[in-house]
């Protein structure tokens, strides 16, 4: 069972989230808070993150760029899950150090296959 950490500022999108990768065999940890984002992963030490782009605070482009040069945390694949759909996004998150990019709304088969690609 792999360990999956939801960092996202919407309630309802983590909930959603959770779920999808809970029916998968995965286990979930929520974050809503940017500011408390890297604390619970250095605690929980997750196997995968899925990171929001849209969140008051530090940005979900920020946060990656922390997660991918904290020594402890830069070997977790991140998978964006955003709203924005614009190539300039796309080229941040990437820049930014994510190994994937998906929009929302999220389809269930889509984040499960690119889950499985980077975690197996």
């Amino acid at each position: 069972m792999s360990k999956i950490l939801i960092i996202d500022d919407d309630v309802q999108t983590t909930k959603l989230l959770e779920g999808i990768v809970l029916l998968h065999g995965h286990q979930a940890v929520a974050v809503n808070h940017s500011m408390s984002a890297v604390e619970v992963a250095n605690s929980t030490e997750p196997d995968l993150i899925l990171l929001d782009i849209m969140m008051p605070g530090i940005s979900g482009i920020e946060l990656c760029k922390i997660f991918t040069s904290t020594s402890n945390l830069k070997h977790i694949p991140i998978i964006i899950v955003s709203a924005l759909d614009d190539i300039g996004s796309r080229k941040d998150a990437f820049n930014a150090g994510a190994k994937d990019f998906l929009t929302k709304p999220v389809r269930p088969k889509n984040l499960i296959d690119k889950i499985d690609a980077l975690i197996g």
